[in-house]
């Protein structure tokens, strides 16, 4: 039976020191944060990572023996999900024709190692479509570079690749456990709004800075497993999306399913379900001084407010993991089938 492996590149390795670079992070005064990625490596949950796991818990759910292959040290489960992983070594002579090899545009040559394997390229961010290719590679599509299939997590990355690439890709559109991701309107606590730290902290710094002489308590998280999450979702009233470029976006579909209006950037991928004035609040990515005034706003219209909760979690309901799983099944079967004949 053919084997699916979604490889997890080591996204946490350490940096190699350079004087001359630390020095210039002294001027620019980040040379604490290039200390730390020299020297010290702290693993966090990454969204791309969970949809990998994700997508294997799915298709392991359908009968198919899909497995995460670790390419490194990062193994990036945060998220409770009870799937058997491998590693690189223990799969790399293994891999047979028949197999599929699923790699991400953060180590698009990962992939292209499996020289035997059908080989698909899982686009998670818009963004990252020609950034980790050669010089020599940019001007190539997926399937120039040696990709038999390219898959996305979102319609509006199946988009950019048909505009940039000239190919065709396969939307498999992120979904989320609505059984757990649930909203528990007693736990909310009014105008507390969350935000995560790693999500353009710039802009975060600058939104936050403007909300002082208000009546908001905002709560900045990060690296939090996700029951920790889901309870901080369930306690804001509002979650404040400063993420950009998005290839989905998933904390703002959460925080709907958790009960939270969300105010924010979509990024692009989370045009979709972020829909401005009906789902959410939204700006132009980056322009804070649009989001601190809607904030601003929701503090004297509530009835406003509460609508916008209603529609963001109406809308959060269509995206359950068995839509994700349909897509997987549809894609993956009749790739397993030719290559099993």
């Amino acid at each position: 039976m053919s084997k699916i492996y979604y490889l997890i590149p080591d996204l946490y390795t350490k940096k190699k020191f350079s004087l001359k670079t630390f020095l210039r992070n002294i001027l620019d005064g980040t040379a604490t944060k290039y200390i730390k990625r020299c020297f010290f490596t702290v693993h966090k949950p990454v969204g791309g990572i969970k949809v990998i796991y994700q997508h294997c818990l799915l298709l392991r759910e359908l009968g198919f023996d899909a497995y995460p292959v670790l390419m490194g040290n990062y193994k990036g489960n945060f998220f409770g999900y009870n799937v058997e992983y491998k590693t690189y070594a223990e799969v790399s002579a293994s891999v047979q024709p028949n197999d599929i090899v699923v790699a991400t545009e953060f180590a698009p040559y990962q992939g292209l190692l499996f020289e035997k394997a059908h080989k698909v390229l899982f686009l998670q961010n818009w963004i990252g479509l020609r950034v980790r290719l050669d010089e020599d590679d940019k001007h190539k599509s997926y399937r120039d570079l040696g990709y038999d299939d390219v898959i996305t997590c979102s319609d509006y990355c199946s988009r950019y690749v048909k505009e940039h690439m000239g190919i065709e890709a396969k939307t498999i559109t992120n979904g989320i456990d609505l059984e757990q991701f649930k909203q528990i309107p007693t736990k909310r606590i009014n105008n507390r709004i969350l935000a995560m730290s790693r999500k353009n902290p710039k802009d975060l710094e600058k939104i936050i800075q403007h909300l002082h002489n208000t009546s908001y308590e905002i709560k900045v998280v990060d690296g939090l497993t996700q029951a920790e999450l889901i309870n901080e979702y369930q306690k804001a009233d509002i979650f404040l999306a400063t993420g950009y470029p998005e290839g989905f976006s998933l904390p703002p579909i959460e925080a709907m399913a958790c009960g939270c209006v969300v105010v924010g950037f979509t990024g692009g991928g989370g045009d979709e379900f972020m829909i401005p004035d009906e789902t959410a609040l939204v700006a132009e990515d980056g322009d804070c001084e649009t989001i601190i005034e809607k904030l601003h706003y929701l503090l004297t219209n509530s009835t406003e407010k509460e609508i916008l909760r209603q529609n963001g979690f109406r809308i959060s309901q269509s995206y359950c993991l068995a839509n994700t799983q349909l897509s997987l099944k549809q894609f993956y079967e009749p790739i397993i089938q030719s290559k099993n004949q």
